[in-house]
């Protein structure tokens, strides 16, 4: 764990599998789809495996369900092709996927990583479809930034007082660094006219708020919001709590009753008798929900 009032360092000492194959295959799908672009279109006269890839509403509609999360791994290109720009892009994006994501990773676990930012990729992907749809914009929709933004604000959730030096000169806290500049990228695009980045990275930066607190159940780095959270994480627990006592029914098995004596039954065997008889008697839909899931399940075990 990185103390929170120590220098962050951009940097970690070892990198997680997961980070590591996702940064691999990111590498190998973007360039993979930028050098072979021409040979799709102009010798094979087929869709290049860029726009196959992006998210577009006509592959959307052609079923392409992939594009909801294949987007992740290419990269955004315009009529010039490569160029300089795009691969300091692609470096900069892997850089902070690396050094942030090995981070979260040490602090939270893989699933967490995976939840927050592949989960963040199909939730922004969503939104991004709505947005080309409601716009009828045929362009494609492709980048790996958005989902760093979603990684970036947990780990501010995670380490908000940890320093980091800006332009090597001035020490910013993560906090105002990570959500100042995400504000000011929404600010431009919302000035600019550019609507669908705008939409796409608002998308992001909901998904990383929401995630973080009721996931992990850590409040935000701005106390005036503290309350209002912590009402979402009570409702949370609550919800949390409700939906156990209607599915649960392995871990407290002498919550089911036999209908005729009233005695709590634990044994399989004695339930499923129990069930047949109410069935015989009072029919199949005179059985809970709570019944028949654990039929389910006494019957998939013996299969």
């Amino acid at each position: 764990m990185v103390n929170q009032f120590q220098t962050f360092r951009l940097g970690p000492n070892t990198t997680p599998k997961i980070v590591k194959w996702t940064i691999i295959t990111t590498l190998a799908l973007s360039f993979f789809s930028l050098v072979f672009n021409a040979l799709f279109t102009q010798v094979l006269a087929i869709p290049s495996p860029q726009y196959l890839l992006s998210l577009t509403t006509w592959g959307i509609h052609k079923f392409f369900i992939w594009q909801f999360l294949s987007y992740l791994f290419i990269q955004p290109v315009d009529a010039t092709g490569i160029s300089m720009t795009l691969i300091l892009h692609i470096f900069f994006d892997l850089y902070l996927l690396w050094a942030i994501g090995s981070s979260i990773v040490q602090a939270r676990g893989e699933k967490q990583f995976i939840g927050l930012y592949f989960g963040g990729a199909l939730f922004v992907g969503l939104a991004a479809y709505l947005s080309l749809f409601l716009f009828n914009s045929a362009l494609p929709f492709a980048g790996a930034t958005t989902s760093i933004y979603i990684l970036l604000i947990g780990w501010a959730f995670l380490f908000p007082e940890a320093n980091i030096m800006l332009f090597l000169m001035l020490p910013v806290r993560a906090k105002w660094l990570v959500f100042g500049l995400i504000g000011v990228n929404l600010f431009l695009d919302l000035s600019n006219g550019n609507f669908l980045s705008f939409f796409v990275t608002f998308a992001a930066m909901l998904y990383g708020y929401f995630y973080s607190i009721l996931s992990w159940e850590i409040l935000s780095p701005f106390y005036r919001l503290h309350e209002m959270e912590k009402k979402m994480i009570y409702f949370k627990r609550k919800m949390q709590s409700h939906f156990r006592k209607v599915v649960d029914i392995e871990i407290q098995p002498s919550k089911v009753y036999d209908f005729k004596t009233g005695k709590a039954i634990i044994q399989d065997n004695e339930f499923m008798d129990a069930c047949l008889d109410k069935i015989h008697a009072k029919g199949r839909k005179s059985l809970t929900l709570r019944e028949r899931f654990r039929m389910w399940r006494i019957s998939r075990k013996k299969n």
